[in-house]
């Protein structure tokens, strides 16, 4: 077996990704023998030498040259994220090359299993093909699916019409953009059919980010009350009115990455995750990305993610609103960041 000892990791985390290796030889995590591929699937993006289609290399420079550490193989899926909608099935749109990867790398009938990682529109797209496929009665084998900034929910920005005027204008506005409306994509498919496969997101809650105080002011959802995030942006209402609460990555607000289940303000990302079940709010088969029940040591009962793993990860997480100080940009370093330094039991 191949364990996974990058030099960022130190005797503590080798030690513990190989207790955690070991454990799985009692408690099968992934199924031994079967070809491993980790399938990146990035969002919104202008490139015009973008090639479509799922390539080991990321040659449209979409993941800014992160690679995740794995034993198995790592495919970076690339579709037209700027003429062609998410949920477009045909080629080159999102759900048609999100399709033709995993089809070809992810089934059991071939020996194949598969962990996605996605971002942003990216994670759309995917959720969209899993929502309307016959997952559930295929031999598609979908492991474990982290969601970066996703923007299943929609964006604000993609719903103001001033910004969409300025930016066909001048060239920062793609026909993409028409199904980032948030009414669209909560419309576009089920979201609470993801058919058995759990979406652990990372959702950023920010205020550092350029401009924050202008774009989450006027086009995010705010909130006053108590128990605000204070590692969101604060918004003042009138000139001695009491302060509000922002909370989006600058690009996404939380109600989109964190799952909910409407287009309101969130302070925090809630889990319909076992054993929690936050059915007011989230939607089904969501969650953050790590469990907050500690095993002390006991992998059998199935509760071994007690998280972030990463140095990175910690420093970012805000465990009491379990979202992450990151802008729309670094969910990605986040999620490579956590599927290479987590045990190998849960990423192998």
């Amino acid at each position: 077996m191949n364990f996974r000892t990058p030099a960022s990791l130190g005797g503590t985390a080798i030690m513990r990704t190989i207790v955690c290796c070991l454990s799985i030889l009692l408690f099968s995590a992934p199924t031994f023998g079967r070809e491993i591929n980790v399938l990146l699937i990035h969002g919104r993006l202008h490139n015009t030498h973008e090639r479509y289609g799922h390539f080991t290399h990321d040659q449209a420079g979409a993941w800014n040259g992160l690679k995740p550490l794995t034993t198995g193989t790592v495919w970076y899926v690339q579709w037209d994220a700027w003429n062609h909608y998410f949920d477009d099935h045909s080629w080159p749109g999102g759900e048609a090359v999100v399709r033709d990867a995993i089809d070809a790398k992810c089934d059991a009938n071939k020996g194949q299993e598969c962990w996605i990682l996605c971002h942003s529109a990216g994670c759309a797209a995917f959720e969209d093909y899993l929502s309307n496929s016959d997952y559930a009665h295929n031999s598609i084998l979908i492991e474990h699916v982290m969601a970066a900034d996703s923007a299943a929910g929609g964006s604000e920005l993609a719903d103001n019409g001033l910004l969409r005027w300025i930016g066909g204008r001048t060239g920062q506005s793609g026909r993409l953009d028409n199904s980032l409306k948030t009414s669209y994509a909560r419309g576009a498919y089920n979201h609470n059919h993801m058919q058995g496969v759990v979406v652990r997101g990372v959702g950023g809650a920010t205020d550092n980010y350029p401009l924050h105080f202008l774009i989450a002011c006027n086009f995010f959802p705010s909130q006053t009350g108590g128990r605000l995030n204070s590692e969101c942006t604060p918004c003042i209402a009138g000139r001695f009115g009491p302060i509000y609460r922002e909370c989006s990555d600058g690009t996404v607000a939380l109600h989109s990455s964190g799952a909910h289940n409407r287009k309101a303000s969130f302070q925090d990302c809630n889990s319909r995750i076992p054993p929690h079940d936050d059915t007011k709010g989230t939607y089904a088969f969501h969650g953050w990305w790590i469990n907050d029940h500690v095993c002390n040591g006991d992998f059998s009962q199935g509760c071994s993610w007690n998280g972030p793993y990463s140095n990175n990860g910690r420093s970012l997480w805000n465990p009491p609103f379990k979202t992450y100080h990151v802008d729309h940009s670094d969910g990605k370093t986040v999620v490579v960041g956590e599927y290479t330094e987590a045990p190998f039991s849960l990423c192998p």
